[in-house]
């Protein structure tokens, strides 16, 4: 006998008493970095947006046995599992361990005959990359590029928060540009196939997953008081995704340089075309990125109207620039803003302690030497116009900006070494 759940609300099911086992059916067709996808190659699970869960057991830990599996890696044709979390095989099944709900919903993972993987050490560090279906063009490369970004970031926060870090590529022939962050693992969608395999998708690659292994320390650890712990039954606003994505943002690109893997004018690219769609974006002068970053759950993270607000990841990573670069003006370059990201993570983030934006800017000052409170007021809180003190930063670095407007009336900006 097999009863209906009644609704309880949008995200909850009423279960009376007694039943001990529900089933659901989910509609797994959606493919990108945050979503469920089953193919006839690919087994791809985010538990995220398609588990139940009991709102009064969150604390217990779970099993998930993946039935219908049968793994055999060493195969050419046998199936792989990618995931983070601790497995085991038992009696032939695939069985994964979760600590509980939160660990649960945060642990992708990805089973298929198509898995690539490779793996490589740094510090204490294993990290792994798994890859679906097409490779970029230069394997070793890539993994080398890899431990070179790891080793910068590392070397910046001085620990890793786990003993083991997954990156889970899915490259599909289709158009898609996508990463989302874990604690342990991040998954990044790229596609189609031929922007994997040029120059440009492959920096563009390289930028996503710097950008996303910043994160298991920057939004995973370092993480708003608002998101600490994370409910998934209802919203969740905040208005500091500008140190959340913003700084991630501006992190993710300068570790690349920090790296070896742009020069100067590789980053001054980068730099670029974010500058570019910053001043030509009339919403940064309309609502602050702090508002912005409130109001991101209203409408998926999307710009929605045009010139209503302004990007979390894109202001936010302009207003970060300007914070490292004052930093480093008033210390003479004896602390940047990594200083003081790496104070944050042993302050905050090692302890899990939910972030204010008064323990971020205060952390800032502490470092500084002095109060920021005018690019608070002005650039995070506030609406003020950036181009006169993105100017001044520049020329801290050494270099020249310049803007101009083209024949489409479209804002470009020029950047590049004083002459």
């Amino acid at each position: 006998h097999r009863e209906r759940l009644a609704k309880q609300d949008l995200h909850a099911w009423r279960v009376p008493d007694g039943v001990r086992q529900v089933e659901w059916v989910f509609h797994a067709d959606i493919l990108n970095a945050g979503s469920t996808c089953v193919e006839d190659d690919l087994f791809y699970v985010n538990p995220v947006n398609c588990f139940m869960y009991d709102l009064d057991r969150q604390d217990l830990g779970a099993e998930v046995a993946l039935a219908d599996l049968t793994l055999d890696p060493t195969s050419a044709s046998g199936w792989a599992l990618a995931v983070a979390m601790p497995w085991e095989e038992r009696d032939g099944v695939p069985t994964m361990h979760a600590r509980d709900v939160q660990h649960l919903m945060d642990s992708p993972w990805m089973a298929s005959p198509k898995l690539w993987h490779n793996s490589y050490r740094e510090q204490d560090l294993d990290v792994h990359i798994w890859v679906h279906d097409t490779l970029p063009r230069d394997p070793a490369r890539f993994v080398a590029d890899h431990v070179a970004f790891t080793r910068a970031q590392l070397s910046c926060f001085g620990t890793f928060p786990t003993d083991e870090y997954h990156f889970l590529y899915l490259f599909p022939d289709r158009d898609v540009r996508h990463g989302v962050e874990h604690e342990d693992s991040t998954v990044i969608a790229l596609g189609p196939a031929e922007r994997v395999r040029s120059d440009e998708g492959y920096m563009e690659i390289l930028g996503i997953a710097s950008h996303e292994l910043y994160h298991a320390w920057n939004v995973k650890r370092i993480r708003p008081a608002e998101w600490t712990p994370y409910d998934f039954t209802g919203p969740c606003p905040s208005e500091l995704g500008y140190v959340a994505e913003g700084v991630t943002t501006y992190m993710g690109d300068l570790f690349l340089f920090e790296a070896g893997i742009v020069d100067l004018q590789g980053w001054s690219g980068l730099m670029t075309k974010l500058l570019e769609r910053h001043v030509n974006n009339p919403g940064r002068l309309n609502l602050s990125v702090a508002a912005s970053s409130y109001d991101t759950w209203l409408d998926g993270y999307k710009m929605g109207v045009r010139g209503r607000k302004g990007s979390i990841y894109v202001e936010g990573a302009v207003l970060a620039f300007l914070c490292d670069t004052r930093i480093m003006e008033r210390t003479e370059g004896k602390a940047s803003l990594s200083t003081a990201m790496r104070l944050l993570w042993e302050r905050y983030g090692q302890p899990r302690t939910g972030l204010t934006a008064d323990m971020y800017w205060d952390v800032l000052a502490e470092v500084a030497g002095e109060r920021l409170d005018d690019l608070r007021r002005d650039h995070a809180e506030g609406t003020v116009d950036t181009w006169e003190p993105l100017v001044h930063a520049m020329a801290t670095q050494g270099l020249t900006l310049s803007k101009h407007v083209d024949d489409g009336g479209v804002t470009r900006v020029n950047l590049g070494p004083v002459s």
